[in-house]
């Protein structure tokens, strides 16, 4: 008995001070934006819990097996229904009858046997009929004479013809995916049914093994894109282009894909493109075998050209015809030098992308001196390198670039005034370069700058004057680079910057904030401070707490200061996810705040307080601090121990106590 006592003692100390609770179970349809999502729990119907008035039911991953007039009816408000791979043999008729606002409808992945013919009347408003993997052989098979589509996906369905297409009304049609399917041939009568479109349709043929395109099938036809990408496994691009004489289309991919057979493309296969009126030409992955000036012959109408991955080392010299090409895109190549594209032959060019060379790029001065309407230049993951300094040599000409972007290159070393041929610049990309400055204020001409981002770059942010001049900036990422003693001491630092709203300092070694740090940046509406070595939150006064997202994720907080989160206005939010939160009563304020406003927590599956050593979520936190506030933990286990002492002694007594009246 006195066994028992003890027992029940100690199992009353530890259920008072206990500081979690089981949550209650979920429901099996978890609620989302006007909806519910009911996939993958095993269901042959919509259950009852989920109300007539539901706009979007994800039913996905379902045994459906068939469909029938009825399993819906109630569901009359729906907009979109998700019934990707529930195993649907048969739709029977008038499935939808009640789905008259239904507007996407997603059946991937299901075989879909038998579809009747009236398994889609009765939706009036549907625009995305999505059905990729449905082993639809022929698409006479989908019933067609309800529907004004605006999206029909049949991709990766096994069609070999395209018999059945002038059954789709196209004049509402923006896009339409025939891709990876095995359509060997395309005639001018299967194409009868764009005759009357407005022309701005995309019609996706990708990854079909194509062999024959009739010359001439898409004469007089208008698209907005034509997709044959991958499709010449058997047949030159030349059978395509042939085909496809006489066509205005906005944008053509001819490109390959990295898992496919290569073909090279001679230059005489290309003599068709100037029987077409093509606006944007992509080649990706192709290989020319002979490439020339004459190449590029039949390219005078090009606006925008993408030769990425061509194993490219230099373009000709004296390429006449691409006077209006304002986009050319040479990503991952094998350039080695920037001079080697011979920048002159684009007096228009607007825009140049040359990520990710593969090997060392060598970035000469003068090289790009005649694209003097340069807007927009991508030098990243290529290797640059610069020999002495950077950059004002190597950017001469380029007075109306906005947009540069130089990282992931190798080191260098800057100019003084790195970027005085390019005053109009508004986005500066110098992330992951490791840059040996060798003057203060290096933006200080970059009056007009909104976005600098040098992150990992080595320069620090109590660099002096580093961020002069910049009076336009709005977005500023220092991630990665160290500050030297942990503190950032200046209170002036962000001074040149007022219009700053948005502040990355995350993974700079920050071990605390001076309180008036930011007391200049009115605007701030973003501040990520994550990753550093911060013990204590302390947001206020340091930020105005009414519009901003403050980011402290993966520091070494423990203890929360209630006034640092309490003024979070209705669309601020804090992140605390992965720290060290303390789970005791020291912690209470801060305990029952987040418990009231889980909206304002961003992360709140991650943000979990220590409590005997293991991780769990402030909802099951139910602390007594009413009784314990005052004790410390080793108080509270003086308290256990003296209890069971007593528990003992006592029991001694009663055993013993009947031989000393004896």
């Amino acid at each position: 008995m006195e066994r028992q006592n003890l027992l029940c003692v100690l199992m009353s100390l530890q259920l008072v001070m206990a500081c979690g609770t089981i949550p209650p179970a979920k429901n099996k349809c978890q609620q989302i934006v006007d909806g519910y999502d009911c996939s993958d729990l095993n269901l042959e119907s919509v259950p009852d819990a989920v109300p007539n008035t539901t706009r979007n039911l994800d039913f996905s991953f379902n045994p459906l097996t068939s469909i029938y007039k009825g399993i819906f009816t109630r569901l009359s408000e729906l907009l979109s229904l998700d019934l990707t791979r529930c195993s649907i043999d048969f739709m029977y008729e008038d499935v939808f009858a009640t789905q008259a606002k239904l507007q996407t409808l997603i059946l991937t992945g299901n075989p879909l046997i038998f579809i009747s013919g009236r398994a889609f009347c009765g939706l009036k408003s549907l625009v995305q009929l999505i059905m990729p993997q449905t082993e639809v052989k022929d698409l006479e098979h989908i019933p067609s004479s309800d529907l004004q589509l605006e999206t029909l996906d049949v991709s990766s369905s096994g069609l070999q013809t395209l018999d059945g297409l002038t059954a789709f009304n196209l004049n509402r049609m923006k896009t339409l995916n025939l891709a990876r399917n095995h359509i060997p041939s395309i005639c001018a009568s299967d194409l009868v049914a764009f005759r009357d479109t407005p022309g701005d349709i995309d019609v996706s043929f990708q990854s079909n093994d194509i062999l024959r395109v009739e010359p001439g099938a898409f004469r007089s036809l208008r698209f907005g894109g034509l997709d044959f990408s991958d499709c010449f496994t058997r047949a030159d691009v030349s059978v395509v282009l042939r085909g496809l004489e006489g066509v205005a289309t906005e944008k053509l991919k001819l490109g390959a894909f990295n898992d496919g057979p290569h073909r090279y493309i001679k230059t005489e296969s290309l003599h068709s493109l100037c029987n077409m009126t093509v606006t944007h030409l992509n080649l990706q992955m192709q290989r020319w075998e002979d490439v020339s000036n004459a190449t590029f012959e039949c390219m005078g109408g090009l606006k925008v050209l993408e030769m990425t991955e061509m194993h490219m080392h230099s373009l000709p010299d004296n390429i006449t015809t691409m006077g209006k090409l304002s986009q050319l895109t040479l990503d991952r190549n094998d350039f080695e030098n920037m001079c080697d594209i011979n920048a002159h032959n684009f007096p228009s060019l607007t825009s140049l992308s040359m990520r990710g060379m593969w090997g060392r790029l060598v970035f000469q001065g003068n090289c790009l001196r005649s694209l003097s309407h340069l807007e927009y230049l991508d030098l990243s993951h290529s290797g640059v390198y610069v020999e002495g300094l950077c950059c004002e040599q190597q950017l001469q000409g380029l007075g109306q670039l906005r947009f540069l972007n130089l990282s992931y290159n190798f080191a260098m070393r800057w100019d003084a005034l790195p970027f005085t041929a390019t005053p109009q610049l508004r986005h500066l990309d110098c992330s992951n370069v490791n840059v040996n400055l060798s003057g203060s204020a290096p933006f200080r001409n970059l009056a007009l700058l909104e976005t600098l981002n040098l992150s990992r770059t080595s320069v620090s942010v109590t660099h002096s004057h580093l961020l002069e001049g910049l009076k336009s900036l709005v977005h500023l990422n220092l991630r990665g680079n160290p500050v030297s003693g942990g503190l950032v001491s200046d209170p002036d630092t962000f001074k040149p910057v007022p219009l700053l709203e948005s502040l990355v300092l995350a993974e700079c070694e920050l071990t605390a904030i001076e309180g008036n740090l930011f007391h200049a940046l009115t605007k701030l509406t973003y501040a990520d401070l994550s990753a550093n070595y911060l013990t204590k939150l302390c947001a206020s006064p340091s930020f105005s707490l009414t519009v901003i997202r403050l980011n402290f994720a993966h520091n070494r907080i423990e203890l929360v200061d209630i006034d640092s989160v309490e003024g979070l206005g209705p669309k601020s939010s804090v992140d605390l996810s992965f720290n060290p939160l303390a789970c005791n009563c020291s912690n209470i304020k801060f305990i029952d705040w987040v418990k009231a406003n889980v909206d304002k927590l961003m992360h709140f599956e991650d943000t979990l307080c220590n409590a005997s050593n293991r991780r769990v979520q402030f909802s099951e936190v139910n602390l007594r601090c009413n009784i314990f506030a005052g004790l410390t933990a080793f108080g509270v286990m003086m308290l256990i121990i003296f209890v069971a002492t007593a528990v003992v002694v006592i029991a001694k007594k009663r055993k013993y106590g009947r031989y000393r009246e004896l």
